[in-house]
């Protein structure tokens, strides 16, 4: 079968190849655009889309309607599906940490995930301008420029580096910004980066102890929540339960204090 398979389909790359691929050739279609000129488009207040975005998201989806024509596509600019639970679902996230990318921060990269009945199979990320990259596949270890990465194995607490959401409002307007200042005292200290990739990408590899964030979409974690629990990390809605393509609260840590930081997250 594999060898019909690989007549039929002589091209074919595995999927961290199409995904790394992809992430890299989509960060160069993104520094061509910027180079060009960037037109912004604000699509609500704080939540904005340039040229690059669009340009890096042209790209992927070429690739996957090219490469994997029967897979469905939701993707942070254009493309929306309520299938969550496809066979072949790509998550695809042109530029996270857009108003970084806006404002030259060097906090950005690209973001591709597959899913398949809701369940996780891949991920990349590529935080574009450290041209590093993160990969996790179903059944093996988590990888950032090809070598094996781990969570960190910090114990307490108190010696713990935070990383959180930056939208204080939305925190405040949940009731959970005194826990967060409260976590901040305990913690040894908690930074805000503006980019979830880079928040649960650095718990991945051990850089974070944990990293919070409070109102997320599926493009926004797709790769980077699967590439932490790859890593050995564990990763669940603020509630404690299994994350799901549906969640939007998370945790994400080393797993050696999680239950303690979801209990002052939610009063106890």
């Amino acid at each position: 079968m594999l060898f019909i398979l690989c007549i039929l389909f002589p091209t074919m790359p595995s999927m961290q190849k199409f995904i790394e691929s992809c992430l890299v050739d989509a960060s160069a279609a993104i520094l061509r655009a910027r180079k060009a000129g960037l037109s912004i488009k604000m699509k609500a207040r704080n939540n904005a889309a340039t040229s690059a975005d669009l340009a890096a998201e042209k790209l992927i989806v070429s690739r996957v309607r090219k490469q994997y024509p029967d897979s469905i596509v939701l993707s942070e600019e254009s493309y929306t599906t309520d299938d969550l639970l496809s066979d072949s679902l790509f998550v695809i996230d042109p530029i996270d940490g857009t108003h970084n990318f806006i404002q030259g921060l060097l906090l950005w990269g690209v973001s591709i995930a597959h899913f398949s009945k809701g369940k996780p199979t891949a991920g990349g990320i590529y935080f574009t301008p450290q041209k590093t990259f993160y990969y996790a596949e179903k059944g093996k270890p988590a990888m950032m420029d090809g070598n094996r990465i781990s969570v960190s194995k910090t114990e307490r607490l108190e010696d713990f580096f935070l990383l959180s959401d930056t939208r204080l409002h939305t925190i405040a307007e949940q009731g959970m910004l005194p826990a967060l200042v409260k976590l901040e005292k305990m913690s040894q200290h908690t930074r805000f980066l503006g980019s979830a990739i880079y928040d649960m990408g650095y718990v991945a590899c051990g850089m974070a102890d944990a990293s919070m964030h409070f109102k997320l979409k599926p493009y926004d974690f797709a790769a980077c929540a699967f590439i932490t629990e790859q890593s050995g990390g564990t990763v669940t809605d603020l509630g404690g339960k299994p994350w799901s393509l549906e969640t939007k609260r998370f945790l994400a840590s080393n797993g050696r204090q999680h239950k303690r930081i979801l209990d002052v997250l939610n009063g106890r």
